[in-house]
């Protein structure tokens, strides 16, 4: 019976990949059951069944219902939308389903997963956390701090940096104005560094490093990464930074009980070789990544991710993948200077003419409501010899890459 093989495949504000998720589960022979917050949701009629739920409002209690009025009896929950992560877990426990383990809710939060590292002796970071109205600023004894929402933060949403007190005060007030003086934040301390991210499944409560990233530019006014992303990394603290926060990374999944699952985890190497976690999302990296990870080390991790909420054993995966790769690739990403709709950019066909872009992908008519999150539109992948020649490909592109928003 086809509710035998009901598959939820969650979304908000259209994201989540429910196009692609869908043909993957329609190929594996289930049944894709969008769940999302839009009554007209443009991804319904790519799904073989759509239940409406007010992710701000809805009860657990209130899914289950319209899920069960909708003829579903759930077999697996896929999501690849940040703050639907709480959703997932909870709707995985309550039907029994893989994802809903204990210790993958400590993923859900920066502040427990801050907690749980200095738990473990595998961080010395000073945060401190509490909701945007009440947090004490009088715990925060060093700065320049880093202060953001302790969880719905993807895309760097809301990411503030105070430099002192009285800023700190004031990046309280912007996010209570923004999210609500209830929400839950995380101030920590600032790590002076370069960025780094590194890609790959937990099987077994071990942690597997496959798809590493030097970002070469940030931008440290909106927090949001610029310039290129590098795979493998070419700075030699960055390297060793990678493999050391990778080792911790895998003490602490070692000791949780989350059972299989992709994370892509963010770090900060500092110039001493000193390295800290920024954070870990409990799904793959987004934008160019499943694609730079399947070039680089031969696995799809989209794919994976789908299988393992399927609750399939993939060891076999592992043994076939590379991990880094054998050429130097980098991932150009392109931001969004301002809100509206984009009008008109530069093709990706055209930007593949340029001799070492492989790939790239463009989001036509992509809408901007907001210039506190990261906005990026648009994104080329280069491949080269060399740092140099990534970095010369890359001018190319700039050069050639227009757009424009109304």
């Amino acid at each position: 019976m086809a509710e035998e093989r009901d598959v939820l495949i969650y979304s908000k504000r259209f994201e989540g990949g429910v196009r692609l998720v869908s043909r993957m589960l329609s190929d594996m022979g289930r049944r894709p059951v969008l769940v999302s917050d839009e009554p007209e949701d443009v991804n319904r009629a790519h799904c073989a069944a759509h239940v409406v739920v007010d992710w701000e409002t809805a009860s657990l209690e209130e899914l289950v219902a319209a899920v069960g009025a909708a003829g579903v009896v759930p077999t697996a929950v896929v999501n690849f939308v940040d703050s639907l992560i709480s959703w997932q877990v909870r709707t995985a426990r309550h039907y029994g389903l893989t994802g809903g383990e204990q210790g993958r809710e400590v993923l859900l939060s920066k502040a427990r997963v801050r907690a749980a590292m200095a738990d473990r002796g595998l961080s010395s970071l000073a945060f401190a956390a509490g909701t945007a109205a009440s947090l004490d600023i009088g715990a925060i004894t060093s700065y320049p701090v880093i202060v953001k929402p302790d969880q719905d933060s993807g895309g760097s949403r809301l990411v503030r940096r105070a430099e002192d007190a009285a800023e700190l005060v004031s990046c309280l007030k912007e996010l209570a104005a923004a999210a609500g003086s209830e929400t839950d934040v995380i101030v920590e301390e600032y790590i002076d560094g370069v960025e780094f991210s590194v890609d790959g499944p937990v099987l077994d409560g071990r942690f597997h490093p496959l798809f590493e990233v030097e970002k070469t530019g940030h931008d440290n006014r909106r927090h949001h990464d610029a310039g290129l992303l590098i795979s493998p990394p070419v700075s030699a603290h960055v390297r060793s930074a990678v493999s050391e926060l990778s080792e911790r990374v895998g003490v602490l999944c070692a000791s949780l009980d989350m059972g299989d699952s992709w994370l892509h985890v963010e770090g900060r190497a500092r110039a001493d070789g000193t390295c800290e976690l920024v954070e870990i999302n409990p799904r793959p990296g987004g934008r160019m990544y499943r694609a730079a990870t399947q070039r680089a080390c031969g696995v799809d991790s989209i794919d994976m991710s789908v299988r393992m909420a399927l609750g399939e054993r993939l060891d076999g995966v592992l043994a076939e993948a590379a991990t880094g790769g054998t050429e130097l690739l980098a991932m150009l990403p392109f931001e969004a200077d301002r809100v509206g709709t984009l009008a008109s950019a530069t093709s990706v066909e055209e930007l593949k003419r340029i001799p070492g872009v492989v790939d790239g992908y463009l989001f036509e008519n992509f809408r901007v409501v907001t210039m506190d999150r990261e906005n990026f539109f648009a994104e080329a992948m280069i491949v080269a010899d060399s740092v140099a020649e990534l970095h010369r490909t890359a001018e190319q592109v700039r050069s050639a890459f227009t757009f424009t928003f109304e």
